[in-house]
This record gives C-alpha cells, structure tokens and sequence, in this order.
C-alpha cells in the first residue's frame, strides 16, 4: 500500500502536469485565434482584389504575369501587352 508521502508525491506530479496540460491548451487557443484572424484579414483582402478585378476587368494574369501550368496552351496566342496602374486609371478615368 502506498504511504502518504508517495499519494502526496503522485498527486503534485498529477497537478504539474495538468497545469502544463493547461498552459499547452491556452497557447494552442491563442495561436488558433490569431490563425483565425489572419484567415479573416487574408479573406477580406481577396475580396478587396476581386472587387477591383471586377472593376476594372484584370484577370488573374494581368495581376500576376508569367509562367503558369496553364501557359503552354497560350503558346500559340499573341502576347498580350500589360499596363502599368497609372495607363490602366487614365484609361477607366476618361470613360
């Protein structure tokens, strides 16, 4: 039968690592909140980007030119010439 010492003993190694099981817990919520505020933050500055695509009718291409998995199909396409912002406001500012 176990002493008193050895309970007492078992019991503060239990409490320790329930604290560090607590401790754990509150870093994994926080680091979930500031994911979940990122996400947000990232979802609203996609549909900040779409909304001025569809404004002023860029597609994905014209904000980020070059290589993609898709461009071997274009080889046969003429280039298209991209604007710079301030061509691209002077163009949409005159309609």
């Amino acid at each position: 039968m176990a002493t008193f010492q050895q309970l007492q003993q078992q019991k503060a190694e239990l409490d320790l690592k329930i604290a560090q099981s607590l401790d754990a817990a509150k870093r994994m919520s926080e680091e979930l909140e500031q994911a979940r505020f990122r996400h947000e933050e990232v979802e609203a500055g996609t549909r900040q980007i779409m909304a001025l695509m569809d404004k002023y009718n860029l597609s994905k291409e014209d904000l980020f030119p070059g290589p993609s998995p898709s461009s071997s199909k274009r080889e046969n396409s003429p280039v298209r010439e991209s604007k710079t912002l301030a061509e691209m406001r002077q163009y949409f500012n005159r309609r």
